[in-house]
């Protein structure tokens, strides 16, 4: 009952604050102009901002992580192999298929830190920190190389690709954290402090550009792909990590996090990755939004068998 109860505390006003930024898009507040500058504000300065923070202030110890490093690489991958093989059987388009693709590995960071925390305390929050720092390059990497190659942002070429990749601005305070913490130079306590309010900022204002992208009335279009994406994402990638977490025998406790992780909700990331290299970010909203309504239900499920 108590990872039900935290589970839902922290979905439902993800939930809430992206009906609000449907419902002010619907009254037209603060102005339609307004959105497509949020969603690059959040893009190129408040989530690089947090993404700097939190990989540069993390408890790293490679160590002792390498193979709960093994488990996530090796699940994601395997995600990433399953639906380049199945796309040939899917009717829908390559433009479609970047979101299917992102639908199907991305996950909310700040619903799994507060998952992590309410379920697992301190030893929870310090293991979504390594997840997070060790997963976001890789994602990202592999979700902006999708992007490229199906989607219209340009030419397709493996140039094309390597210069999105090495330029993304989520890729680059990643591995700029990262060097920050492994190196011992860390953050000033007043740049991370100031780094840290700006991060803040960007999961609402995130979120809120997600609901001021959905068009409810097109969702029954999608309806087939969204169904065989959630099914992917909310229990597939999950079974994956623990089938991962099983064959590398590591911490129980480390396992679980690594699932819950792998059972998340997308990411409102996603639909502003989507709306800046020319992916189908409509059908991006309509998967976050819809995984966000399922994982209600199957994130407490999913997180009950784990830890029972």
């Amino acid at each position: 009952m108590n990872v039900n109860v935290s589970i839902l505390g922290a979905l439902l006003p993800i939930f809430a604050v992206i009906l609000s930024g449907y419902a002010f898009r619907r009254v037209r507040f603060p102005g339609d102009e307004f959105w497509p500058y949020a969603e690059q504000f959040t893009y190129f300065v408040l989530f690089p901002a947090l993404l700097l923070q939190k990989t540069a202030t993390a408890a790293l110890d490679v160590r002792t992580i390498g193979p709960l490093v093994a488990v996530l690489y090796a699940a994601v991958l395997a995600m990433t192999g399953l639906l380049l093989l199945i796309r040939p059987w899917r009717t829908f388009g390559a433009k479609a298929f970047t979101s299917f693709y992102q639908g199907s590995i991305r996950f909310n960071t700040y619903v799994g830190l507060s998952a992590a925390y309410a379920l697992f305390g301190d030893q929870g929050l310090t293991l979504a920190a390594v997840v997070i720092a060790v997963l976001i390059p890789l994602i990202n990497t592999l979700c902006v190389t999708i992007l490229v190659v199906f989607s219209d942002s340009g030419r397709k070429n493996w140039r094309t690709v390597l210069s999105a990749v090495i330029r993304n601005p989520l890729i680059i305070s990643c591995v700029a954290g990262m060097l920050l913490n492994v190196s011992g130079i860390g953050l000033h306590r007043v740049v991370s402090d100031t780094l840290l309010l700006f991060g803040r900022a960007s999961l609402p204002l995130g979120l809120i550009a997600l609901g001021a992208g959905l068009d409810l009335a097109s969702v029954r279009a999608s309806r087939n792909i969204i169904v065989y994406n959630c099914v992917l994402k909310l229990l597939v990638l999950p079974l994956l990590m623990w089938t991962a977490s099983l064959a590398m025998n590591i911490p129980a406790t480390a396992a679980a996090v690594a699932v819950l992780f792998a059972a998340l909700p997308g990411s409102p990331t996603s639909y502003i990755l989507s709306r800046q290299l020319g992916g189908d970010s409509l059908l991006m909203a309509h998967i976050v939004t819809a995984q966000v309504m399922l994982s209600m239900l199957t994130l407490p499920a999913i997180m009950a068998v784990t830890l029972g």
